[in-house]
């Protein structure tokens, strides 16, 4: 019985070969992968190339930054909301909308606030004309926010060099009765 113990061998462990195989297989498959996307980023490039392959001239790359935003957008509020009797009533005779427009140039803020008068008016005039029943959409509205949005811009422009001032027009507050 002691010769049996003492013959008794360990068994030998031949997982050790599978995990370092796998583990060279993982790292294999990353390296690839890496490789791969250095070389996308190369090919493609980040060089403001145009459509046919040409290099971007100096005032197609001025025109970008022109277009891209400025800084964070700034919310100016009107105040007060803004109630008008509409020209074609059917099932609402008033409106009473409260606006926000978001511009991305502190300089447009100030012209807001000196051109209030001007700006409160012209909405007036824009929103006696709107129709209710078209207003009860969703199309309406949006409708109704890009014209007072291009309106605007229209005053703002003015006398100004710059292209569009205001982003966007939000509602804040929409009431018909």
């Amino acid at each position: 019985m002691a010769e049996a113990e003492g013959e008794e061998t360990t068994p030998e462990k031949k997982g050790g070969n599978k995990l370092v195989v796998i583990l060279l297989s993982v790292l294999i498959v990353v390296i690839l992968l890496v490789a791969a996307v250095v070389t996308t980023v190369l090919l493609t490039g980040n060089d403001k190339e145009s459509a046919d392959g040409e290099q971007a001239t100096e005032e197609q790359v001025a025109e970008e930054e022109k277009q891209a935003p400025k800084g964070p957008p700034i919310t100016v509020s009107l105040g007060e909301p803004i109630t008008v009797n509409l020209s074609k009533p059917n099932d609402a005779n008033v409106l009473q909308v409260k606006l926000d427009m978001v511009t991305r140039d502190p300089e447009v803020e100030g012209m807001i606030q000196a051109q209030r008068s001007r700006i409160i008016n012209d909405v007036m005039l824009v929103l006696s004309e709107v129709d209710a029943a078209e207003l009860r959409s969703r199309a309406g509205k949006e409708a109704l926010q890009q014209t007072l949005t291009d309106e605007l811009n229209r005053i703002l422009t003015e006398g100004s060099d710059l292209e569009q001032p205001v982003e966007n027009v939000y509602f804040t507050k929409l009431l018909m009765q």
